[in-house]
């Protein structure tokens, strides 16, 4: 752990504190492109919380009683990846570089090896072309379940500028601030700030009665741990899926989305998302859309990689848009 000199933090307002930056590195599974894969995070360029500039990506994690902010760079190309950490806290230590290596690992899959799922691509004349364009990507995870729930409930049934915009808000009012050299950096609140609030509290931000109560009501089942992600991870799909759809207020796209990006569960394409649908006929079928059935068999192709066809579906969309090139 190498550290250099301490600077000023500013917590809020009126507090300071010094902290320092230590630096390390992650060296990803390749093939690896970290600007793809965090743009799979950041869906469209108003997001609050992952912070992309085209070069560094700027997060800020909750590990405990500490409030760390990383910012990350690739070194070398996708075929030999070396990630470049920087971590400012107020307390670095072994045991703090050690939370945020495993922290930065899942949120970017740079573990996964999936070269299974290219040589399944390279045998599907369609899934290739993606694959090719998009070679790199990983299949992020979400830091925490609450921030998969949370995530899912505010995005579903609106547009993703809508949803971001919700979630920005609810960030800036109750997410943890790092304020370093003047740039207001926000945690994802914890499940705990949230199952305390009472719902006016939260519809206040933007959100519907119903996403609002689901939203307090989930942050409660987590806090209280009657839901963990360990109890989650030691289900199957279908078990998991289940768990999930008996909390009030969860539906089946939310459970997918919990499913995909919270568990990562590769293999699930959240199957009522309207923006993916239509980005999977546009794909393949640009003449007319594809039916149910189709789009089952289709998926069925993939298994065991439709949700990482998902993913690159979302950064077609994002090209599309002239997001990315």
């Amino acid at each position: 752990m190498e550290a250099i000199r301490p600077e000023f933090y500013l917590l809020n307002k009126t507090e300071h504190f010094f902290v320092e930056t230590i630096h390390f590195s992650i060296r990803p599974s390749p093939p690896f492109r970290l600007d793809l894969t965090v743009w799979v995070l950041q869906r469209r360029p108003n997001n609050r919380l992952d912070s992309w500039d085209g070069h560094t990506y700027r997060k800020v994690l909750s590990l405990g009683n500490q409030t760390v902010l990383a910012a990350i760079e690739q070194k070398g190309d996708f075929s030999s990846p070396e990630l470049a950490v920087s971590l400012t806290c107020e307390n670095p230590s072994p045991s703090i570089e050690s939370a945020s290596r495993s922290a930065l690992t899942r949120l970017l899959g740079t573990d996964l090896d999936l070269s299974g799922f290219y040589r399944m691509a390279a045998g599907d004349r369609d899934l290739s072309l993606l694959s090719d364009r998009f070679l790199g990507v990983k299949p992020p995870r979400y830091p925490t379940l609450f921030e998969a729930f949370a995530n899912g409930i505010v995005c579903q049934q609106i547009s993703l500028y809508a949803g971001l915009s919700i979630l920005n808000r609810l960030i800036e009012r109750y997410g943890r601030p790092f304020i370093l050299s003047d740039t207001d950096f926000r945690a994802f609140p914890e499940a705990a700030s949230i199952a305390s609030c009472d719902f006016e509290e939260i519809r206040q931000l933007g959100f519907s009665a119903n996403k609002a109560r689901t939203l307090v009501e989930t942050a409660k089942i987590i806090s209280a741990g009657e839901l963990t992600q360990e109890n989650l991870e030691r289900m199957d799909n279908a078990t998991a899926f289940a768990a999930l759809v008996n909390i009030r207020g969860i539906g089946k796209w939310t459970a997918d989305y919990v499913l995909l990006r919270g568990l990562g569960r590769i293999d699930v394409f959240p199957g009522n998302d309207v923006g993916a649908l239509k980005g999977l006929s546009s794909w393949l079928s640009p003449d007319r859309k594809l039916s149910r059935d189709q789009v089952a068999d289709i998926l069925a192709r993939w298994r065991p990689y439709a949700g990482l066809v998902y993913f690159h579906l979302l950064l077609r969309g994002l090209a599309d848009h002239g997001f990315i090139k």
